[in-house]
């Protein structure tokens, strides 16, 4: 196999699994203000955002009946991360509303940063 397949290859790799990802944008304030980061979760993963945040937009598809739950916690230091809420795709639509939600607005939370977010796939 030459050089030019093997990047071909890892490249379609990395933008098949970004596609196929959930994408987040996290805020540091409240009505998405403040430093963001752009997080790409797969299936059944989880990932850290590099600072609390307060405050989200979904950008990105994901798979159908795939879960995100937003978490207290840092990925893998308690088995649920010390979840605060969940989410649904619904066949993918819902991650790609652009909508900017504050962590506290959701029912029955009590606090207002969440640190991590674990993909499920349900």
């Amino acid at each position: 196999m030459h050089i030019s397949q093997i990047i071909t290859m890892a490249a379609s790799g990395l933008l098949a699994q970004k596609a196929l990802a959930a994408s987040v944008l996290v805020y540091t304030g409240r009505g998405c203000t403040g430093d963001v980061q752009d997080i790409h979760i797969i299936d059944n993963t989880c990932a850290n955002a590099a600072h609390g945040f307060k405050s989200y937009k979904e950008n990105g598809w994901g798979s159908r009946g795939q879960r995100l739950n937003f978490n207290r916690n840092p990925c893998g230091t308690v088995s649920t991360e010390g979840k605060i809420y969940s989410t649904w795709a619904y066949d993918g639509d819902y991650f790609h509303s652009n909508t900017c939600y504050n962590i506290w607005d959701h029912n029955g939370v009590d606090t207002d940063t969440a640190v991590s977010i674990r993909s499920l796939l349900g």
